[in-house]
């Protein structure tokens, strides 16, 4: 049986009693004969294994071996506005044994490909593990919002009828069509923003999403995305997207940034838990609104340019909690290579890492580093809009936003080259270790530098790395959902005297911080 032979009953519009989307040939009926039938003698009655075989994975400790059970068909009851080759990409590793043949199939599917097929024995166990890989891929192509998975006794089994099983799964698809309006805040930013969505605009589980954002420093942002699996894998999407917005950084920088962008990336999760993205991005970035005050190495860099670019990035997460993490690590590295066409051509790369442990009741430590370097390749100084930018609540505490680095009159020139670490030490509100609300003490350092010089003759240099700034300090947390929000009370320990330092209280807003 191959994956053609999976078909939706929802799309096929059967009868009431739905037909499998998977299901053996029917026998060939008997030649006709003249000779007169001899009667029929009573069927005879089968105990079906099922019933014992959920007993014996119920209660392990029961003597003999776990029953044999076979899948016979499958059956998906509810969905629809799904194609039925859709389906049938879907559902091929599940029922082809051709699908990870091949090295390609197996890298391909992976650990989809590994269950016992249609018609093999099993047990009731590896059927679980079927029905839980089989609902899993629907709820990540956002096609159901809830899912009823039951495994019956066949209906259509000849070969063998006390083991022959249906798995029969129930959803209830997702809602097509989704608007909203919200408010959010994150990395030092509010916004106010309407969000639209149509999923499976095409019957296969593409979305086409929209929004329009009006925000504190992002003025106005438009964005439109159209995503997609690639060959109906739940493991890999490809999307297009547009992003058109208006940016103030008045508050470190003596200008407002516009940037039209059109991107397209393709996305995969690996088996080994790793999630990587291939992009390629053409973007147009200039810089208007500039202050009276603006230095003249801004009005300078201030131009418009045009980027197009190929970016790699990979990423690595095992923590319990993405937000208020406790147990396990994070990792994520980025490669750039810009200078395929337009005004600007530079190599950069940047990686991010954390790790965290928990100890005692409530307690936990965590530690984060991240770092960053470019180069551009034409000799010319880099882009504004390309440059690290360090400082502020969410990475070195207790020195104002982008703050730090090269600077002239009252704008951040930004660098090239950058490192920042901080260690924290998380406890609960004593009596009250459930609240949101924690108590934390934090270390932080970095440094970021102009390290490639322009000038004939001058090398580059990293020694200003080697002279960080630091503070301490300690306060309160409080996480709700993705958005972290500290209040805090420290002060600048090391600090050069162009670093914009701020002792006393701090208040950051944000959703990722080191």
């Amino acid at each position: 049986m191959t994956a053609n032979d999976v078909l939706s009953d929802a799309i096929a519009a059967r009868k009431l009693t739905e037909e499998p989307l998977f299901a053996p040939p029917a026998e060939a009926p008997p030649p006709p004969t003249d000779a007169a039938p001899a009667p029929e003698a009573p069927p005879k009655e089968v105990e079906h294994n099922l019933p014992r075989a959920i007993e014996q994975f119920q209660q392990p400790w029961l003597p003999g071996e776990p029953p044999t059970l076979r899948l016979c068909a499958v059956r998906i009851q509810g969905l629809r506005n799904v194609r039925p080759s859709f389906l049938a990409g879907l559902c091929r590793p599940y029922v082809d044994a051709s699908s990870g043949v091949t090295p390609l199939g197996a890298w391909w599917y992976g650990e989809r490909a590994s269950h016992a097929l249609p018609g093999e024995p099993a047990t009731f166990k590896s059927l679980l593990d079927i029905t839980t890989a089989l609902g899993g891929d629907l709820a990540r192509l956002d096609l159901v919002r809830d899912i009823a998975a039951s495994l019956e006794p066949s209906q259509l089994s000849s070969g063998h009828p006390e083991e022959d099983v249906d798995l029969v799964l129930r959803v209830q698809p997702a809602k097509r069509f989704f608007l909203k309006t919200n408010t959010s805040v994150g990395q030092s930013e509010g916004t106010a923003s309407i969000q639209g969505k149509v999923r499976n605009v095409f019957g296969g589980a593409e979305t086409l999403e929209g929004s329009a954002t009006l925000g504190t420093r992002t003025r106005h942002a438009y964005h439109a995305v159209f995503s997609t699996p690639v060959l109906a894998s739940p493991d890999v999407w490809a999307n297009v997207s547009a992003l058109a917005q208006h940016r103030d950084l008045t508050g470190y920088l003596s200008a407002h940034e516009g940037l039209h962008m059109l991107r397209a990336a393709c996305m995969m999760l690996g088996q080994n838990g790793v999630r990587s993205e291939v992009a390629y991005e053409a973007s147009h970035r200039h810089f208007h609104h500039l202050l009276p005050r603006a230095s003249v190495a801004i009005r300078r860099l201030a131009k418009p340019s045009f980027k197009s670019a190929l970016t790699y990035s990979a990423e690595l997460d095992t923590r319990d909690d993405p937000f208020m993490t406790t147990t396990g690590s994070y990792w994520r590295g980025m490669l750039e290579y810009a200078g395929l066409g337009g005004d600007t051509s530079f190599v950069k790369s940047e990686g991010y890492a954390t790790v965290a442990r928990a100890f005692g009741a409530g307690w936990a430590w965590s530690l984060g580093a991240r770092a960053g370097w470019m180069h551009t390749l034409d000799g010319r100084p880099a882009c504004l809009s390309d440059r690290f930018m360090l400082g502020g609540p969410t990475d070195v505490r207790m020195f104002r936003l982008n703050s730090l680095g090269p600077r002239e009159a009252y704008d951040s020139l930004g660098g090239d080259a950058y490192w920042a670490a901080g260690a924290s030490l998380l406890a609960p509100i004593p009596a009250r270790a459930e609240w949101p609300l924690k108590v934390h003490a934090f270390a932080n350092a970095g440094q970021l530098t102009q390290a490639q010089s322009y000038q004939p003759g001058m090398p580059t240099s990293y020694t200003e790395l080697l002279q960080p700034s630091a503070s301490v300090g300690l306060g309160l947390l409080f996480q709700q959902g993705p958005v972290r929000l500290e209040l805090n009370f420290g002060l600048p320990v090391l600090a050069r005297r162009s670093d914009g330092t701020r002792k006393g209280l701090q208040f950051g807003i944000g959703l990722e911080f080191l």
